[in-house]
């Protein structure tokens, strides 16, 4: 008898305990994708949302950040290309930044202010379930396992 998986092609987000390797959401995506990162700023304790587009597996790049105070740790001028702004509704907003990772590592969750990736439709509490812990977020093809993983990419 032989196994077969049916391979289907594309790309995911995946959010995983840093430490442990545990998944612990994945999204189907594809490339141009937009999502943001909303959370409380540890130091100026005000909101932050950073916007990022969706460019390939391994391959994210920060495209906007909209912030309400200045502080140690957040940004007070664009980079060359990138544009500053005050929007309608008071904040500050930092386009065209094309600042680019190949993933997200070691995002701390705080335990008590809230922690959200939004992408399309969907919506993930980081708080609610990584709530003080380290988190990595990374782009990969559909499939693909992390080096690290002894799951040895088998069939699901």
């Amino acid at each position: 008898m032989i196994a077969a998986c049916v391979f289907q092609p594309g790309l995911v987000l995946q959010v995983r305990d840093a430490r442990r390797g545990d998944l612990l959401v994945e999204f189907p995506v594809k490339r141009g994708d937009p999502f943001f990162l909303r959370y409380t700023h540890s130091t100026a304790k005000t909101q932050v949302e950073e916007h990022f587009l969706i460019a390939e597996a391994d391959d994210i790049v920060l495209t906007r950040m909209i912030y309400s105070s200045a502080g140690a740790g957040i940004p007070d001028m664009p980079p060359p290309g990138g544009s500053f702004k005050i929007g309608s509704d008071g904040r500050f907003v930092m386009d065209g930044l094309n600042h680019r990772f190949k993933s997200l590592h070691n995002i701390r969750v705080a335990y008590f202010y809230p922690f959200l990736l939004k992408i399309k439709d969907k919506r993930f509490d980081l708080t609610e379930n990584a709530r003080g812990r380290l988190v990595d977020i990374t782009v990969s093809h559909r499939g693909s396992m992390p080096e690290d993983d002894s799951g040895g990419g088998s069939c699901k």
